[in-house]
């Protein structure tokens, strides 16, 4: 540890003094193709927009009068055996905050309201009936599913924007809004929303040595794949394909009609 030191002033403004301020940031919520229309993900067709221009109308994020940068948290497993004496806990884990909560300062027209309460009708594929033997069926997520951005800046743009992207984000709910004849307020509407992590440029990554991604269509799984000789999962389906190819062969088709025989004594 180094010796204490005198600092001058004109330092300590360059560095601890320059400190980033909360009033300065945007918020970009990236509707999905069926609310602000495109090209629909599931089908690849045009779908017409529930809310045209909504995905370049800057009212939305001009509008969003405060938010949260996300935290996060390290799941740990507690060890007490492997050292006399001594506690461990190991990490297994990274944990994400299961919403965010972005307010609105809500217009005349009410803009920011029809917004996400079209977007949440529309996971619901809502129809507004009123009809007692009414029903609804929800959307698949990656149809209503986004990417939402929150983009933090200082007032003199001389540093790099901190930019936090959202993964498979979608408003969850919105908060109770109310109203009364006591002193007028500016109606405010916080909208909650649920992703499945975040992404951002503060961390420093450091490439891994392992593959990290795989495939992530369930609709191609064969059945059989899983654990190998070792106990752990197969990182490949491979085995489960070769067993299908197997048995569909002539000496598979022989097989299958001996343990029929062997079942039938």
């Amino acid at each position: 540890m180094r010796t204490p030191q005198p600092t001058a002033v004109e330092r300590l403004k360059t560095s601890i003094l320059n400190t980033a301020l909360t009033t300065h940031y945007e918020c970009w919520f990236n509707p999905p193709s069926a609310i602000a229309g495109g090209i629909e993900g599931p089908t690849g067709k045009p779908t017409p927009a529930l809310i045209p221009n909504s995905r370049v109308d800057e009212d939305y994020m001009l509008s969003c009068v405060e938010a949260s940068l996300p935290g996060t948290s390290l799941a740990t497993a507690e060890l007490t055996n492997d050292h006399t004496g001594i506690t461990e806990r190991h990490v297994h884990r990274r944990q994400y905050d299961t919403t965010a909560s972005f307010t609105f300062l809500v217009d005349r027209d009410y803009k920011q309201i029809k917004f996400f309460e079209t977007w949440i009708g529309y996971i619901v594929n809502e129809q507004n009936s009123s009809k007692p033997n009414y029903f609804y069926r929800v959307n698949f997520p990656n149809q209503y599913q986004t990417k939402i951005y929150i983009n933090k800046f200082e007032r003199d743009y001389k540093q790099p924007s901190l930019i936090y992207s959202f993964l498979n984000a979608y408003p969850i709910s919105i908060n109770a809004m109310p109203v009364s004849y006591d002193g007028a307020q500016t109606l405010k509407c916080t909208v909650n929303f649920n992703f499945s992590r975040y992404l951002t440029g503060a961390s420093t990554v450091k490439k891994a040595s392992y593959p990290v991604t795989g495939a992530t269509d369930s609709s191609k799984w064969i059945a059989g794949a899983g654990r190998i000789e070792t106990g752990l999962t197969a990182s490949t389906n491979s085995g489960a394909i070769e067993g299908k190819h197997y048995m569909t062969s002539e000496k598979g088709l022989q097989a299958q009609v001996a343990v029929d025989e062997l079942g039938k004594k």
